[in-house]
């Protein structure tokens, strides 16, 4: 049975996920008289708003607008934050390897990068990394004809042109390789440490497409106008350079060009924010914290030369019925370029840069004049003063945030143990909500946390792994870290056939081990099966996860339980704006939401 991509028109249609969770009434039997008045009840009152500040310094060519970016803006950070203790003023510095090796290589002479090293042990900052602008636009690593591949293989050729991106050193004006040099995020942390967040690690699909731009004469460059959304084969790859990043989550902008695009980011927020104490712009993928740019409705990225009026227009209709994490730049390059010539889609300076090799630098012409630059940053402090004057002091608990903030804030994704009767009680509420649907549940509530469909897969083959070996369920189990299927399948499985409760056991018996195996790489090991036979039949990873859940009901090795047709893809592989195959986004299965504990957070200042 051929699958339908419902990304391309997620609302055009209710999705079996939405339509197991609501009840429609039929219009013949709809009450024909005016209802009376309910009681009204106390108003809700409005959750804090974080603001998630961050700036970045990827411009590597013109080195005396990143320095003296950097010398205006950390100061100021620093200056609001000696004002303003509790609003716990703190920014996200991103920088790219080639803009770090780039100041690394200036510091002999200018001290900057033990002036940006200063401001983070102070607490001030934190560094991340992004790769955004890492040279160039049209050369860089990509995948070649990547769908006519099988699964695997297109997993491993993204794989391993993530590992480029992350580890190698390129011509910073060409982009073209230059062996036995460093780049990407190893170069960066070699010059600022471990970073903090990440950001701009995917690859692109080879979907080039000319683009009129302003620095080129109207020549009409190429550009990879339709990157991947999905970075997830980068993450095994992470955790061999970095295992505390928050990573990017999903953008405000669709530069992919998805149809569909901002009511599949407002669907999936609202799917992974189930409680007022979650942000639908922050979220659990292969136990990586998630912060995204959007939550649709016309979220965006706010900017400090916006001013006040701008984002006191925009905060006055956040929905604010659940927690809000607005990402708002500070000190851009464009607060130092005329405004023709910062039209275009990524860094107008490195834009020029790649497209005049010989002479690189922004033109004087197109620079903003020294008075015209002190407007902008005028712009900026005054949309940061009123945040701390004006909103915070009107939205009790709304606050700046820092990527470690965010962290300390979400308690872990794995790491702890669940009651067996928990987890039963758990999975038999998620399947009884879903029996009559073709689709698994997008997680599983736990009591106070949450397991993606990945680790409900893993606790239950642990659990009855267990009753296959002793003939006793444990009494508790450990979420560990798991990864989604690679290659979902897109049938939905046979739908006849029965299969004993002790052969349900045996096959989680055997399955066991590989959960737990971390050493794979790049490809992990411990991954969610996509196809199993259990007594002859043979099923996919879903089907199985529903015959796990009902044998922890009535663990009687002689039941017989009914094999029903189940299609692999959650609800959330359905909304996600994909730019790839369905059958490539096994890491839905590991998507889960992630509250946030509302205690304030002491400062960096005091860590």
């Amino acid at each position: 049975m051929k699958c339908f991509n419902w990304s391309l028109v997620p609302f055009l249609f209710i999705s079996p996920l939405l339509a197991a969770q609501t009840t429609v009434t039929p219009p013949a039997v709809q009450p024909q008289h005016v209802p009376s008045p309910q009681p009204v009840g106390p108003p809700v009152v409005p959750k804090p708003v974080y603001i998630f500040l961050y700036s970045r310094f990827t411009d590597h060519v013109n080195l005396d607008i990143t320095e003296g970016r950097l010398r205006r803006l950390l100061p100021m950070i620093e200056r609001f934050r000696k004002e303003h203790p509790d609003a716990h003023v703190s920014a996200t510095i991103l920088f790219s390897g080639a803009s770090s090796e780039a100041l690394a290589k200036r510091n002999a002479q200018t001290h900057i990068k033990d002036f940006v090293l200063g401001y983070k042990k102070r607490g001030i900052i934190e560094i991340g990394y992004d790769g955004t602008d890492e040279p160039t636009y049209e050369h860089r690593p990509m995948v070649h004809l990547i769908d006519t591949k099988p699964y695997k293989e297109r997993w491993l050729e993204r794989a391993s042109e993530d590992e480029k991106f992350l580890t190698e050193g390129r011509n910073p004006l060409t982009g073209d390789p230059e062996p036995g040099s460093v780049g990407g995020l190893k170069a960066m942390q070699q010059v600022f440490g471990e970073a903090a967040y990440i950001t701009g690690v995917s690859v692109g699909e080879e979907r080039l497409q000319a683009v009129t731009d302003p620095h080129m004469h109207g020549k009409g460059p190429t550009y990879p106008v339709k990157p991947e959304i999905g970075d997830w084969e980068v993450v095994p790859l992470l955790r061999k350079y970095n295992t505390e990043a928050i990573m990017f989550g999903l953008p405000a902008t669709n530069t992919a060009l998805i149809p569909g695009f901002g009511g599949s980011i407002r669907e999936l927020g609202r799917i992974l924010s189930p409680v007022a104490d979650s942000s639908p712009e922050l979220f659990w993928a292969d136990n990586v914290l998630r912060s995204s740019e959007s939550a649709g409705n016309g979220d965006r990225v706010f900017h400090g030369y916006d001013g006040p009026a701008a984002i006191k227009d925009f905060t006055t209709k956040l929905d604010r019925s659940k927690l809000r994490i607005i990402h708002m730049e500070l000190g851009s390059e464009i607060d130092y370029l005329k405004p023709d010539f910062a039209k275009t889609p990524f860094s107008p300076s490195l834009t020029y840069a790649y497209a005049h090799p010989d002479n690189p630098k922004v033109p004087t012409e197109d620079r903003l004049s020294p008075d015209e630059v002190n407007q902008a940053y005028a712009k900026e402090e005054s949309s940061l003063d009123w945040l701390l004057t004006s909103f915070f002091t009107a939205s009790p608990g709304s606050r700046f945030v820092s990527s470690g903030d965010l962290k300390r804030m979400t308690p872990p994704s794995t790491g702890f143990t669940i009651s067996v009767d928990a987890l039963r009680a758990s999975v038999k509420d998620a399947l009884a909500n879903f029996s009559q649907s073709t689709y698994l549940p997008p997680f599983i509530p736990a009591g106070s946390q949450y397991l993606s469909l990945a680790e409900a897969f893993q606790v239950m083959t642990d659990a009855l792994a267990e009753f296959s070996r002793t003939g006793k369920l444990p009494q508790t189990v450990q979420v560990d870290r798991v990864y989604g299927p690679i290659g979902l399948p897109l049938g939905h499985g046979p739908n006849v056939g029965d299969v004993t409760v002790a052969s349900v056991a045996k096959v989680c018996a055997q399955l066991d081990a590989g959960l737990h195996d971390d050493t794979g790489y790049p490809m992990p090991k411990n991954t969610v099966p996509n196809v199993l036979t259990v007594d002859g039949i043979r099923m996919n990873a879903a089907q199985f996860f529903r015959l796990m859940g009902q044998a922890l009901q009535d663990p009687t090795p002689e039941a017989t339980l009914k094999v029903k047709m189940t299609y692999t893809f959650p609800g959330t592989a359905e909304i996600f704006p994909k730019t790839r195959a369905l059958e490539d986004v096994g890491a839905t299965w590991t998507f889960k939401p992630a509250p946030l504990a509302m205690p304030a957070v002491s400062s960096a200042s005091n860590r």
